[in-house]
């Protein structure tokens, strides 16, 4: 019997241990969407304080259409992107952030169809600079890494080869690897030689070949940026928006095209 007592002792301080182990201590600054949460781990609490500190009340990136095929097709690419940003404001609980959403689409067929990076970041660049400034905000706020100003630093561009892999896709497969619209990086520029140093450039016979990164051409450029690049249609939404707003996210995620980049979103991991 004293055995018995023994066992069942043991048992129950085991059982105490593990809860300890697993049990979580409340969050300090909850989030006001998933209280058992940080709310810095709540994706829709970070775009809405991003937000309110930038002194901006609109996110999200502003779309090129350029492929006039099919009307019926474009509307079908933007309800289903558009069900996918709703799809994971909904897991953080988000769909307030619905509110202050704002699809700003450019169709212009005589201008950007099959346009060039080129064209779409010249358009992109001067819109957002008039944008931010009829908001209030100043155009040297968008050079900064800052969430609330991604709207006005990236968009996303779609051609017929995006719209297709996205329309062959089942609209709720979050984790297809082939469905994807392009992002352009609004504000980069190639490098030149300008960019390097006197003292860098004293031991090079032929400084245009530091120019040179040796990939393949892509609008005539060869250096392994080249200031685009295919993001899954998932990645291209809530996740994409906020990690286009830190620091280094860009160069560290970028994927050359033809790669498609999967790999923005940890809650969609791909690899």
């Amino acid at each position: 019997m004293a055995s018995s007592n023994s066992s069942a002792s043991t048992h129950e301080k085991a059982l105490a241990a593990l809860a300890r182990l697993t049990r979580r201590d409340p969050p300090r600054n909850p989030s006001k969407r998933t209280p058992d949460k940080e709310s810095r781990n709540n994706l829709a609490d970070c775009i809405e304080k991003a937000q309110q500190e930038a002194g901006l009340h609109t996110w999200g990136f502003p779309i090129y259409r350029c492929t006039y095929k099919s009307d019926a097709d474009w509307a079908e690419l933007l309800y289903r992107y558009q069900w996918h940003v709703s799809h994971s404001l909904e897991y953080y609980n988000g769909l307030d952030m619905l509110d202050s959403y704002q699809t700003t689409v450019f169709e212009d067929k005589s201008f950007f169809e099959d346009a060039s990076t080129a064209t779409i970041r010249e358009h992109f660049q001067k819109w957002s600079t008039n944008a931010i400034q009829e908001l209030g905000g100043s155009p040297g706020m968008i050079r900064a890494f800052n969430v609330g100003v991604v709207r006005y630093r990236f968009c996303l561009f779609v051609n017929e080869e995006s719209l297709q892999s996205v329309l062959r896709a089942p609209i709720d497969d979050c984790i297809n690897k082939d469905a994807f619209v392009n992002m352009l990086y609004g504000w980069w520029k190639p490098e030149s030689i300008e960019d390097f140093s006197q003292e860098g450039l004293e031991d090079v016979d032929k400084p245009e070949d530091l120019l040179e990164d040796g990939y393949e051409s892509v609008e005539g450029c060869t250096l392994k940026d080249v200031g685009w690049m295919k993001v899954a249609l998932c990645d291209a939404g809530l996740e994409g928006y906020q990690k286009m707003g830190e620091g280094g996210e860009w160069e560290r995620l970028y994927e050359r095209p033809h790669e498609i980049c999967y790999n923005i979103s940890n809650f969609y991991a791909r690899r």
